[in-house]
């Protein structure tokens, strides 16, 4: 139904806050399994803060004046051998430490997997960058 996949990642490189208070909710709409590229995490990853101090920022064409998007670094590559499957049942909830490592495998099966996400933060002594997209 739809291969494509979400390369590793942390939240909080897309929506970075100082200090680290993101918090990503996960709802699975329908059956998440590995055949239908479920979600996976490297457990304890979210001790180590963001690597590589890689985040995704808005930018400005000077030329046309449109925004886009780019990375301050290059990714980084983790050891596929570090993540752990967390298979969830339609209506079940994850809550992901926006630092924690996690990605999702293609969907290989005929099967749907849609999702519910949404990203929440402590904006009581929390700064939300200017440049997050």
């Amino acid at each position: 139904m739809f291969p494509h996949e979400v390369n590793s990642h942390q939240d909080s490189t897309f929506l970075n806050t100082n200090p680290k208070r993101l918090v990503g909710v996960w709802i699975p709409l329908e059956d998440a399994t590995k055949e239908n590229g479920c979600l996976w995490f490297i457990p304890g990853s979210h001790k180590n803060g963001v690597d590589n101090e890689r985040y995704m920022i808005r930018t400005q064409n000077p030329v046309s004046s449109n925004l886009g998007v780019t990375f301050t670094n290059p990714p980084v590559q983790y050891d596929d051998n570090l993540f752990v499957p967390a298979e969830m049942r339609a209506g079940s909830l994850a809550l992901i430490h926006g630092e924690v490592v996690h990605k999702s495998e293609p969907n290989r099966s005929t099967k749907s997997r849609h999702a519910y996400t949404f990203h929440m933060f402590d904006s009581q002594g929390v700064e939300y960058s200017k440049q997050n997209w």
